[in-house]
C-alpha cells in the first residue's frame, strides 16, 4: 500500500528552520498543523477575494508582491481580505524578503492560531529550497517483501514466494561483487513520474537473514563495499518454482511489467530449480536489461528476423 506522508509545521521548523533563517512571529498553537504537498502556494488571488484554489494543507508564502497589492487597498478592505485567508485555517504562513509584518497579518495569525513565521530570504530563493526538501520528505512510499540489489549499478528487486531461496541468491551475488541494499523488507518511494528510488527499513539495514545461520551483517562479513544505501529501481525479477514456467516463458523469455507505486517497470520471471546458477543468470539478465535502455533487444531482433526469414521462404 502506497503511504502519503505529510509534516507538521513544528517539524518543519525543526528540521529546517535554522538552514532557512525561519522564525515564528505568532500561531505557536497551531503547530500541530500539517502539510502533505511539496508545492506552496502565493495567496495573491486569495488577497483579491479569490479563495476558490487555496489549499489548507500547503505552505503559503506571502512576499514583497503580495504585500504591496495589500498596501493599495483601503483598511477595511485589507483588513476584511486577510481575515478571509486566515480564517480558512492555513497550514502555515511565511513572509520572505525580511519583509515587516503587518500588524493585520499578525493579528489575524494569532486570533487563528495559523503558524506564521518569517525568513529574510526572497520569495524565490525560500519556495525553490524548501520545494526541494519538501519533495523528498513527502515522497509517496509503498513497503514491499524481497531483497534489493544494487548489480552492475542497477537497482534489482527479486521477488518471490517466502522460502524459495532469494536471499540465498542474493548472498552468491555479494560474493560476486554486487551490492545489498535491503533483505527482506523495501521501502520504493517515488521521487518522480517514472522513478522509483530503494531504501532498506533503518532496522533491518546491512543485515540478511539466512536459514540454518540466522541473522548475517553483510557490512561486517564483507566490509562496506558489499552494501549501499539506495539505488533507483530498474528491474524486477520474480524468482518461481521450475513446474510453474510456461512453454512460452521458456522459448520467448517473455517480459512483462509491474506497477509498484504507480511506477510501472519491466519484470521477468526466473524458474529455480537444484543445479542452476540463478546468480549467473540474474547478472544476465540485467545487462540483457541495460542493453534494452540502449535500445538493443536480441529476443526481439531474433524474432524479426526469424518472421522475416519465414516470409521470404513463404514468398519464394
Amino acid at each position: 500500500m502506497t503511504q502519503h506522508p505529510r509534516i507538521t509545521i513544528g517539524d518543519l521548523l525543526k528540521e529546517q528552520g535554522e538552514m532557512m533563517n525561519m522564525e515564528l512571529i505568532a500561531g505557536e498553537k497551531g503547530l500541530y498543523r500539517y502539510i502533505d504537498h511539496p508545492r506552496m502556494q502565493k495567496p495573491s488571488l486569495a488577497f483579491a477575494g479569490f479563495l476558490e484554489n487555496l489549499s489548507d494543507y500547503r505552505l503559503q508564502v506571502v512576499g514583497l508582491t503580495e504585500l504591496h497589492y495589500l498596501e493599495t487597498r483601503p483598511e477595511t478592505e485589507r483588513k476584511a481580505a486577510v481575515d478571509a485567508v486566515f480564517d480558512l485555517r492555513l497550514a502555515g504562513v511565511v513572509i520572505t524578503g525580511g519583509e515587516t509584518t503587518p500588524y493585520i497579518i499578525l493579528a489575524a495569525a494569532q486570533r487563528t492560531d495559523t503558524p506564521l513565521m518569517t525568513t529574510p530570504l526572497k520569495s524565490a530563493e525560500f519556495m525553490t529550497d524548501m520545494m526541494l526538501f519538501l519533495s523528498k520528505r513527502l515522497a509517496p512510499s509503498a513497503f514491499t517483501h524481497g531483497v534489493y540489489l544494487d548489480i552492475f549499478g542497477v537497482g534489482v528487486l527479486l521477488t518471490g514466494a517466502s522460502g524459495i531461496g532469494k536471499s540465498e541468491i542474493a548472498l552468491e551475488l555479494i560474493e560476486r561483487g554486487h551490492r545489498l541494499i535491503s533483505d527482506d523488507m523495501v521501502e520504493l518511494v517515488r521521487q518522480g513520474p517514472e522513478v522509483l528510488v530503494g531504501y532498506s527499513p533503518e532496522s533491518l539495514k546491512y543485515h540478511m537473514e539466512i536459514r540454518g545461520l540466522g541473522i548475517l551483517n553483510i557490512r561486517d562479513l564483507y566490509g562496506a563495499a558489499a552494501i549501499t544505501d539506495t539505488k533507483r529501481l530498474r528491474l524486477v525479477i520474480e524468482v518461481i518454482p521450475w513446474e510453474k514456467l510456461s512453454e512460452e516463458d521458456r522459448v520467448l523469455g517473455k517480459q512483462s511489467t509491474v506497477t509498484i507505486n504507480e511506477v510501472t517497470l519491466p519484470k521477468i520471471r526466473i524458474p529455480i530449480r537444484p543445479g542452476r546458477s540463478l546468480a549467473v543468470i540474474i547478472e544476465v539478465a540485467t545487462r540483457n536489461q541495460l542493453l534494452k535502455q540502449r535500445g538493443l533487444d536480441s529476443n526481439r531482433a531474433f524474432t524479426e528476423a526469424l518472421e522475416e526469414r519465414i516470409r521470404k521462404g513463404s514468398a519464394k
